[in-house]
């Protein structure tokens, strides 16, 4: 005797045999009991989720000759359940709407429901894939739908509901059928290997289950597939080498290196799977589901009922969900879906995946992105108590003013040597250089606190005003602001060395690291080097060195910009940040302040 796949041998036979379907199941059993059952249904769900099986038990049911009036379970028996579960029942039409789509086929169809049912009480229509029907045909079939003869029921089965015509629907009864949780497809999948005298490991199960995506007739079928290769008990391991998956331990091992941000073993475990013949879009979607699984844990772990697995491997969703944020997580999972996305019309989609998993392993964290937005705040601060003193603010002696004279000397000469002196900063009345001699006034106690940046620079750095050098850059880290208001920040952060031949050395210390990441970054770099030529000539190009580096040469900070050109403190770092990612302002908080 030929093999029975088991989609087809265990395909329910009666009402209470539907599985995850508990809705629509009670519906129709009492519909059919007390014998009001609707001239037309349409069913709508996922595919392999039993629409069309239940089409045949209505059929079934409204046909059986021995079935009692308040019952509503087909008695399999009698011949004309025999014939429709054989499929050769004269009563039962299942029409395929792909292939029978045009207005001809419906026109037949109109002119044979007037014909009474050859052996049962009703003759049914079942019309699968119905939103295959063209337009005209459903045109044609409107008003047969609205007034059929009394022994006619129809029920359209879809998996794009929204393609059936409103004129349609709103003339039939409409069953949503579900996508089943993994946890009830693995209790099905036990009995099915109870019943075929098999084992089947819970890990298996459990990767059949998250590889049928919901669908009972998938499940079914990739357990058969699995049967074949292993008759007697089938193992975590023979699924994922029949069915080319990946096991979880792979997927928790690509989350520990992304967790780790080592690009080096994501990498490396994506080519051992690879070699292993996994296909990169099914590891794309079992990274994505991970992922996902891991972000409703670090949101909450009470949201573990949600969790899409086995009990026994949810304690390791668990764990790994400690080691990320719920923030990290959600950005990556928009990065990865953005490159799903692609990998389907992509050349090398190998290639493709490993640019994303490197972008996963350094993508900046929530706390890099908090320090950022402190920076920011700083900066803000910086420039707007500037702009209201006159001082250039310091984060160690944000308010110490600096004297001046009653009366202000004329600048030194350029051939003088100047001496040791803190830095000041300018007048708000005007742009030109403060005198020396008014620097020189300052006590040492009474200047401002210099950065960790600004501080490798020899202690007879030029004052801001003094040198053309500072003004230039300040020209060009405005004009780099307005093109890209992050890329403006970093560079603002940096220490000009100045400039040797075509080379702009900038100096960063060590805890700049994010800075340098940015300035270095290829399109970033094509930014710097469009402004650098455009002030200091062809060739310009931008060279990030270390403080080991900065030994030599007088390095500047920008100029500080006119007060009248200051941005107001109050909602300046407000719309900085709305600039930086891409916000929007919704309208006041709860406290009237601004929330984007």
């Amino acid at each position: 005797m030929s093999h029975l796949a088991l989609a087809r041998k265990y395909r329910p036979q009666r009402f209470r045999d539907l599985v995850g379907q508990d809705p629509v199941r009670l519906t129709l059993e009492r519909a059919v009991a007390t014998d009001r059952v609707a001239h037309a249904y349409l069913f709508a769900g996922p595919r392999g989720s039993g629409k069309t099986t239940t089409a045949r038990l209505i059929a079934k049911a409204l046909n059986c000759a021995r079935r009692k009036p308040g019952e509503s379970e087909p008695c399999n028996e009698c011949p004309s359940c025999a014939e429709i579960t054989a499929g050769n029942s004269l009563d039962v039409l299942e029409i395929d709407g792909a292939s029978n789509r045009g207005i001809e086929e419906i026109r037949n169809l109109r002119e044979n429901v007037k014909y009474a049912a050859s052996g049962g009480k009703s003759k049914v229509y079942i019309i699968d894939e119905a939103h295959q029907l063209t337009d005209f045909a459903w045109n044609a079939l409107l008003k047969t739908l609205e007034e059929p003869p009394a022994h006619v029921r129809f029920v359209f089965a879809t998996t794009e509901p929204l393609e059936v015509p409103d004129t349609i629907a709103s003339r039939c009864q409409v069953f949503e059928f579900r996508r089943l949780k993994s946890d009830e497809l693995i209790r099905h999948l036990d009995e099915i290997a109870r019943a075929e005298k098999v084992g089947l490991d819970p890990d298996a199960a459990a990767l059949i289950a998250r590889a049928s995506e919901g669908s009972v007739r998938d499940a079914l079928s990739r357990l058969d597939q699995a049967l074949a290769v292993a008759p007697g008990t089938v193992t975590a391991t023979v699924v994922a080498q029949v069915l080319g998956l990946a096991g979880l331990d792979a997927y928790f091992e690509l989350g520990g290196a992304i967790a780790a941000r080592d690009a080096k073993t994501a990498l490396e475990t994506l080519d051992r799977l690879h070699d292993a013949g996994m296909d990169v879009e099914e590891l794309a979607d079992g990274l994505t589901h991970h992922l996902r699984q891991l972000l409703l844990l670090a949101v909450d772990p009470k949201l573990e009922r949600m969790i899409d697995a086995a009990p026994a491997d949810r304690e390791r969703y668990a764990v790994q969900a400690k080691a990320f944020r719920a923030g990290d997580l959600s950005a990556m999972l928009g990065r990865l879906l953005e490159f799903r996305g692609q990998l389907r019309r992509a050349e090398a989609p190998r290639v493709l995946l490993e640019v994303c998993l490197v972008e996963l392993c350094t993508m900046p964290t929530a706390g890099e992105v908090g320090e950022l937005l402190q920076r920011l705040h700083d900066l803000e601060a910086r420039l707007g108590g500037g702009a209201a003193s006159g001082a250039r603010p310091s984060a160690s002696a944000p308010s110490a003013p600096v004297p001046s004279p009653a009366k202000p000397l004329p600048p030194q000469p350029p051939a003088a040597a100047p001496s040791p002196r803190p830095k000041a900063s300018p007048s708000p009345a005007r742009r030109e250089p403060p005198p020396m001699a008014e620097a020189r006034l300052a006590a040492p106690e009474e200047a401002p606190s210099r950065s960790p940046v600004a501080a490798l620079a020899p202690a007879d750095e030029p004052t801001l005003g003094d040198s053309e050098l500072a003004l230039r850059w300040r020209q060009i880290v405005d004009r780099v602001k307005e093109r890209k208001l992050l890329l403006g920040t970093c560079l603002e952060e940096g220490l000009v060395l100045g400039l040797q031949g075509s080379v702009v050395r900038v100096a960063l210390t060590q805890e700049h690291s994010f800075h340098r990441a940015m300035l270095e970054m290829k399109e970033n770099r094509d930014i710097l080097n469009q402004e650098f030529e455009r002030t200091y000539g062809p060739g310009a190009t931008l060279l990030c060195v270390g403080s080991d580096q900065a030994v030599t040469g007088a390095g500047v900070r920008p100029a500080p910009r006119d007060p009248a050109q200051a941005e107001p403190a109050g909602g300046g770092l407000v719309q900085r940040i709305v600039e930086l990612f891409d916000g929007e302002i919704l309208g006041p908080g709860p406290e009237g302040s601004s929330a984007t």
